[in-house]
């Protein structure tokens, strides 16, 4: 970033807060005028500092459009409509041309070096004694988060990418690969896990900290990166499933973290999936309805960002999916829309909460993506203020869910998805016994908790209102009885051979992920999610991981009753190279 736009970013973010407007005037003030300020007279104190990192979190919410679309539209739950232009219909059918502006990699690392250049100035600010160590490490934590989030993002998009730390004066360096060379993705995983992990500030930043404020009436206690719950994304898709529940965990327990010396139970919601009738049943939809920074939606939410009216670069979700004119160019994809539909609840009335009128809905008699629009009035075309949600409690569940299977503790996530833990770890069911003493919990870090409830005498653990994702808005349970014998630490393991373990595990993340489909749609983890388990399935068996993602992805063709770009998009997945999108720079 040029030095001119550094002043000005200190200046104008006085006035504009976390407006994003310096993702829309790089090019104005690309040209350093005569006068401008050096770095030394920008980053002067504490301030300056604040204001750099709210500049760069503004500049990642121009990046909200391209972030739902590549990790939406090429995955099984999100389709074209008639009025989508040709560049979206390629990723819909998994390519891309070298001038498709979604999978352009430069406004990502528009937003890296300006990471960089904070980065390099914090260091100065702390050696030049103008950042005290308690305020560097939080300042450097919260960029360098960010910074390792977009690479993330970038390598599960592209696969192979230039990984670049020095702050560069113009992003176009970065194509020059004699200097900035490509690194395959399990390399760029195993970067930026031991960079996240090197940050001297990994977990949600302490009330009373001057980045914990409010901007025009928006709290930012939760713009920030969770670096936990994204440590343990990294660690998942290394493969390293006990590091990674490590990391859910404590933000799985973070009630504790928050108030310990409360009873937690007093606090059970936070992050916890309990029942809360706020939350539970046709209430859910009030996650994405209700306003920002709203009390009940905050015990889900985890990090968001707010778009408002009265600053750039504004909700983009609007003309993207609402049917009006000049807009309604994505919808929800048939598949998911039946999937939904078809669902019989467990008091036996049809459909899920979380479909019609909550995930979608019908305007003009077309489906709507209304996750991100559920707050929008056409009557008033120009209010278009609502959240961008990127983490929430439920993409937790299922993350650690996925480590649970994944390492053999299969009880524990047939509770987590579906009826909770205290359902799960049933004594009567597992022992014969109403004896709760040693039942209703789970054992063994990172995965123990303590869900018994009893009356006499009376004893309440943490986790006894855990209610699971599906019992949440009455899904009922799908996940086979048998897999509760795999686990080794609620009965003695029935004798099972290496083939139908795998089996086992696979069965259970299929259903996995038809579960996080229904909750977790048009979030931007559906690609992701089905990219990792099917690289996973690749590596330890070839075939079965493309076997695995054709089937997934040809279904919303099918669905769509387009079975002729099912098959050509089948061709282009046989290869995992086209798994990824082509590093185009100009």
């Amino acid at each position: 970033m040029s030095t001119s736009i550094i002043k000005w970013v200190g200046r104008c973010l006085v006035l504009l807060a976390f407006s994003g407007a310096l993702y829309s005037c790089n090019k104005t003030f690309d040209k350093l005028p005569d006068n401008a300020l050096d770095y030394s007279e920008v980053y002067r104190d504490v301030n300056d500092a604040d204001a750099a990192i709210f500049g760069i979190y503004g500049q990642l919410i121009g990046l909200s459009k391209q972030y739902i679309i590549l990790n939406e539209l090429r995955g099984d739950l999100m389709d074209v409509t008639d009025r989508s232009d040709k560049y979206l219909k390629q990723l819909n059918q998994e390519t891309s041309s070298q001038d498709n502006p979604y999978a352009d990699p430069r406004p990502f690392y528009k937003v890296i070096m300006n990471c960089n250049d904070a980065l390099y100035n914090f260091k100065l600010m702390l050696k030049t004694n103008r950042l005290t160590q308690a305020d560097f490490d939080l300042r450097y934590s919260a960029v360098g988060a960010i910074r390792s989030w977009i690479y993330f993002q970038l390598g599960i998009q592209y696969g192979k990418i230039p990984y670049v730390t020095d702050p560069l004066a113009d992003v176009n360096a970065v194509k020059n690969q004699a200097n900035y060379p490509r690194i395959e993705f399990p390399a760029l995983l195993d970067t930026l896990a031991n960079f996240t992990e090197s940050l001297p500030y990994k977990h949600p930043f302490p009330a009373g900290a001057s980045l914990v404020t409010s901007i025009d009436g928006y709290s930012t206690e939760k713009f920030f990166v969770p670096i936990d719950c994204f440590l343990g994304d990294l660690y998942l898709w290394k493969g390293d499933y006990t590091e990674a529940a490590r990391h859910y965990h404590f933000m799985m327990n973070y009630a504790d973290y928050l108030y310990p010396s409360m009873n937690s139970e007093q606090f059970y919601e936070t992050y916890k999936i309990a029942y809360t009738g706020n939350i539970e049943n046709d209430n859910w939809k009030n996650i994405f309805a209700q306003p920002y920074g709203e009390r009940y939606s905050n015990y889900e939410i985890m990090w968001d960002l707010p778009f408002d009216d009265n600053f750039a670069p504004g909700n983009p979700f609007i003309q993207l999916f609402y049917n009006q004119p000049n807009g309604y160019l994505l919808k929800p994809s048939q598949l998911i829309v039946d999937r939904w539909d078809h669902q019989i609840r467990t008091d036996s009335t049809p459909g899920d909460f979380r479909g019609e009128g909550a995930s979608y809905k019908l305007v003009a008699g077309q489906p709507v993506v209304n996750k991100f629009s559920s707050n929008f009035d056409p009557l008033s075309p120009f209010e278009k203020s609502d959240k961008w949600i990127l983490y929430r409690a439920a993409t937790l569940h299922f993350h650690y869910s996925e480590c649970a299977i994944m390492d053999g503790r299969t009880t524990l996530a047939y509770g987590l998805m579906n009826k909770g833990i205290r359902t799960a770890f049933n004594p009567l069911e597992l022992s014969g016994s109403d004896d709760v003493t040693d039942w209703e919990q789970s054992f063994g870090a990172p995965y123990d908790f303590d869900a018994r409830q009893g009356d006499y005498p009376y004893y309440r653990g943490h986790w006894y209102r855990n209610t699971g994702i599906n019992q949440r808005v009455s899904v009922p349970s799908e996940i086979i009885d048998s897999a509760k014998y795999y686990d080794t630490t609620v009965l003695p393991r029935q004798f099972l051979t290496a083939a139908s373990e795998d089996s086992l595990k696979n069965d259970m993340m299929d259903d996995l992920l038809g579960y996080s489909a229904m909750e977790l749609a048009f979030e931007g983890n559906r690609w992701p999610d089905l990219l990792r388990v099917a690289m996973r399935r690749e590596k330890h068996k070839p075939g079965s991981g493309v076997a695995f993602l054709q089937e997934k992805i040809s279904a919303k063709f099918k669905a769509g009753g387009r079975p002729d770009l099912a098959a050509s998009v089948s061709g282009r997945l046989a290869n995992p190279k086209n798994w990824f999108l082509p590093f185009n720079w100009d």
